[in-house]
């Protein structure tokens, strides 16, 4: 009883469909990390291009009224930039992974529309968090404060990871009408019917974890006993550490996508 509820589960049915459309699955993590690499460079190259120095900054905008605009028009004009690429990326992935459960054709048709949607749910959530944490601040102490907002953190996460994932499976399933209270709707209320995709997570986080640790220990009693080795290799094991993470947990996000698409029957 129990094997056959493992093959009817959603975990089962995403890892069977990323195994048989495993192209498309991998088409996806790399458009996300192309949308990655596009933002960092563009960040980098916008930010060297920003004195350092107050004082330049003055001297090229004149007045402190101009500088000003600029800090206040900068961050926004960025941002709305961002949000426009991300939601053309995420689109482009979305329509990729429809068609691992329907024939249909790419398009791009309402981008507009889902710019709009992450703009708004972007806002909402930045409007949440600062009223949140501002109240904490408020009527919490400060060696309270770091404890509450770690503590807090873990459910926002969670309900503004699934609010966007719930409002992006709508939209791509054209269930556009009243996007955003549907999802904030669904979200709090069918937490048992989509929740799961969290045990998946913790699971694969784990089993990379565990795997880590092995290696981790291999190289130790190895390799690392030779302070020469350590000292030469130590920082290239790390960085090939932390790519490896990026690489798992896009992986994962990736995996996220098909579940919620998965699970459109409970999120209608």
């Amino acid at each position: 009883m129990k094997i056959k509820r493992f093959f009817e589960s959603s975990f089962f049915k995403v890892f069977n469909i990323i195994r048989n459309n495993h192209h498309t699955y991998l088409y996806t993590i790399v458009l996300d990390f192309i949308f990655l690499a596009v933002m960092v460079f563009l960040g980098k190259y916008l930010g060297s291009l920003i004195p350092q120095d107050p004082q330049q900054l003055i001297d090229i905008f004149r007045s402190q009224a101009n500088l000003l605009i600029f800090i206040v028009g900068y961050p926004l004009v960025y941002y709305l930039f961002v949000i426009f690429v991300y939601s053309i990326a995420k689109l482009t992935i979305l329509n990729l992974i429809k068609r691992l459960f329907e024939k249909r054709k790419f398009t791009l048709e309402g981008l507009g529309r889902f710019y709009l949607l992450n703009l708004l749910l972007f806002i909402t959530f930045l409007l949440t968090a600062l009223i949140i944490f501002g109240i904490l601040a408020l009527i919490l102490r400060k060696d309270f404060l770091d404890y509450s907002v770690l503590v807090l953190a873990i459910p926002l996460f969670f309900f503004v990871y699934s609010i966007v994932n719930i409002a992006h499976t709508l939209f791509i399933q054209s269930k556009r009408d009243r996007i955003i209270k549907q999802s904030f709707k669904i979200s709090f209320s069918r937490i048992k019917g989509y929740g799961s995709f969290v045990i998946f997570d913790i699971v694969i986080i784990l089993l990379y974890l565990i795997l880590f640790n092995i290696v981790h220990l291999i190289f130790r009693f190895t390799i690392f006993q030779n302070i020469q080795l350590l000292a030469s290799y130590g920082p290239l094991y790390l960085k090939i550490f932390n790519i490896v993470s990026i690489i798992v947990i896009y992986l994962i996000v990736a995996l996220n996508r098909i579940y919620f698409l998965e699970k459109k029957n409970v999120l209608q």
